[in-house]
């Protein structure tokens, strides 16, 4: 499913007003948690970014990039844990014909996750061959907090 303007703002929208409305929401008092729901609620979380660039120089000059991030989570798993995990991923090519042509990419991607079981993968590469030039990356990150590991 492509990514749209639309659907960008429709998102960023939405989760500006949940930022506003939780800011809005009144609370009786603080409430005391039990070591084993305060375990559940800091025990684990995860970030992931995404960067790309590509530029060309040339008589024809063409450069593409995207990248894209998403976290989840499942914090209900069972009483006392709770999941967290990140994917993030980008890509980018450069074509550059004619004139002093050149080519190059930017891909950067990463994340963490915390819990008392983590598991992180990043991987990805680049070619370049002429003056062509295409790279990829990605990031995924899991944590989850296990009662008694």
């Amino acid at each position: 499913m492509p990514i749209t303007k639309k659907r960008m703002v429709v998102s960023f929208a939405s989760a500006s007003m949940l930022l506003f409305a939780a800011g809005l929401a009144q609370a009786g008092g603080p409430v005391a948690l039990t070591d084993r729901q305060l375990d559940g609620v800091t025990a684990s979380s995860a970030i992931v970014f995404g960067t790309s660039s590509a530029l060309a120089t040339g008589l024809i000059a063409q450069g593409t990039s995207q990248s894209t991030s998403a976290i989840g989570t499942n914090p209900s798993v069972e009483n006392g844990f709770g999941a967290y995990g990140g994917v993030s991923e980008g890509s980018a090519d450069a074509l550059g014909i004619n004139g002093s042509p050149s080519s190059s990419t930017d891909v950067q991607t990463g994340g963490a996750a915390q819990g008392n079981f983590v598991l992180n993968l990043s991987g990805g590469g680049k070619l370049s061959t002429g003056n062509f030039t295409i790279q990829a990356g990605f990031t995924s990150v899991y944590g989850v907090f296990v009662p008694g590991l």
